[in-house]
């Protein structure tokens, strides 16, 4: 295979040249999306990347499947239950708080806790991301999962609003983003041409804990109270975690690449940038239904022992968008897929705070807003994945988790002092989704910006 140089005012690059397609057929034909994660064979992000036109490398076998990738996956969903299911069932929380413990409290100062909870779950995965890369993985993993079952149990100790604050909402969010950080990137080891199907499956996790686990917290509080209760799902996301930890284990080699910890080259990449901020101006909104779905039922006048189950609704329904949408990504592209998507979010937020004229479209709301959003946290890792070189990946999808921190905080405060101010859920819905609106444009221009052009697979 010969060789090509590459120069420009501050470097040479020499890569290997592609093969012609009647060299090898199989990597002619790979697409970007199945493209492995390669840490000794990819260019430096300041060369151009082409998504239509992959630079051919020699690719490892990857199992795609068997005994021990899909109990990869299996530990991974079992991760995302335990980690992201119990964020998602803040909303049973922020019930309970405004009803019985923290009555002097606002609905906005309340809404903080699982503010915390959505942002910090996110931050974690810069460092996550780059410690895979260098090859460390099982033994913070065990650590994070030690602190994180202690914060859990602490919670049902909290008393003031202060300790909830920094136990539930510092406390569990972090060490819940420490333990899945890396998680998508450990499935990606074992999978190639089945990756998004097996980010699918991973996904499904967090949709399966954010059904179950408000529904046994709901039915929990009125039986042994609260501390019980907290400690009682406490025990289930333990066993959770102790399965993932048994189960998930990295099957590629670290990798050579040198760098800080945040590499600022990659914002160097417009289409990257782009797709950082639409990330961040979607979450300002899409979370915001989840947290009040029940509140805006009660506000309508239904029973709180049917509108906490709206949330359990929306979650299960989320399933459906997780897996559909990674199969469709591998046909389609996954931005291609999820601006789709997120659209059909938009407009379901838009029309969630008049849907409480029936039971019947309050329910129908949910199943459609949990599909959209199920669809959205199935693909974040893939339009980062794609725009730069290879060696970096884990620490490049890192530093765009964590940069997601900030819209996934600042949005339901921000819901919360505008339902304060307005009394209603009307202005609500209409920032909620007036912001995923203006992230499915800024996803828009990540798409054009990645391929220079609006038609092609992205």
């Amino acid at each position: 295979m010969s060789k090509v140089t590459f120069k420009n005012s501050t470097a040479v690059f020499t890569l290997d040249e592609p093969r012609r397609p009647n060299e090898d057929a199989l990597e002619a034909n790979l697409s970007v999306e199945e493209l492995p994660y390669l840490p000794w064979a990819s260019p430096p992000l300041a060369v151009s990347f082409e998504p239509e036109k992959p630079l051919t490398r020699e690719i490892p076998d990857f199992p795609d499947g068997g005994i021990r990738a899909w109990s990869v996956v299996i530990g991974a969903l079992f991760m995302s239950f335990g980690t992201f299911g119990w964020i998602n069932s803040f909303g049973v929380f922020q019930t309970y708080y405004e009803e019985y413990t923290f009555k002097e409290q606002s609905a906005s100062n309340i809404a903080w806790i699982g503010s915390i909870q959505y942002g910090l779950i996110f931050i974690p995965a810069l460092l996550t991301g780059r410690l895979l890369d260098l090859g460390h993985y099982n033994i913070p993993l065990a650590i994070s999962s030690a602190f994180y079952i202690a914060a859990l149990f602490l919670v049902a100790e909290c008393k003031t609003f202060l300790q909830v604050i920094l136990c539930q909402g510092v406390a569990t969010g972090f060490f819940a983003g420490m333990l899945f950080g890396s998680t998508p990137a450990i499935v990606s080891h074992w999978f190639l041409r089945k990756r998004s199907q097996a980010f699918g499956v991973l996904a499904m996790g967090s949709s399966i804990g954010g059904t179950v686990l408000p529904i046994a917290t709901q039915q929990l509080f009125g039986k042994v109270g609260f501390k019980w209760s907290v400690r009682a799902v406490a025990f289930i996301i333990t066993f959770a975690v102790i399965v993932a930890n048994l189960l998930l284990r990295p099957r590629l080699p670290p990798s050579n690449a040198k760098g800080s910890l945040f590499n600022w080259k990659a914002f160097k990449n417009p289409a990257f940038t782009c797709c950082v901020l639409a990330y961040n101006v979607t979450l300002l909104g899409l979370y915001v239904p989840l947290i009040y779905l029940d509140l805006s039922g009660q506000a309508a006048g239904y029973s709180p022992n049917f509108t906490f189950y709206l949330i359990s609704i929306a979650n299960l329904a989320s399933l459906i968008g997780r897996l559909s949408s990674g199969v469709l990504a591998d046909k389609f592209g996954a931005l291609n897929t999820l601006i789709p998507f997120t659209l059909i979010g938009a407009v379901v937020s838009f029309a969630w705070p008049f849907s409480t004229s029936s039971i019947a479209s309050m329910v129908v709301v949910s199943v459609i807003y949990g599909c959209a959003t199920g669809a959205f946290v199935s693909l974040i890792p893939s339009a980062p994945a794609r725009l730069g070189g290879m060696s970096d990946a884990g620490s490049r999808i890192g530093m765009a988790i964590t940069c997601m921190a900030f819209g996934a905080a600042g949005g339901p405060p921000l819901a919360g002092v505008i339902r304060t101010k307005s009394g209603g859920f009307d202005d609500v819905g209409l920032y909620s989704g007036g912001v995923i609106l203006a992230g499915c444009a800024l996803l828009a221009a990540t798409r054009y910006l990645a391929l220079g052009k609006w038609v092609g697979k992205f």
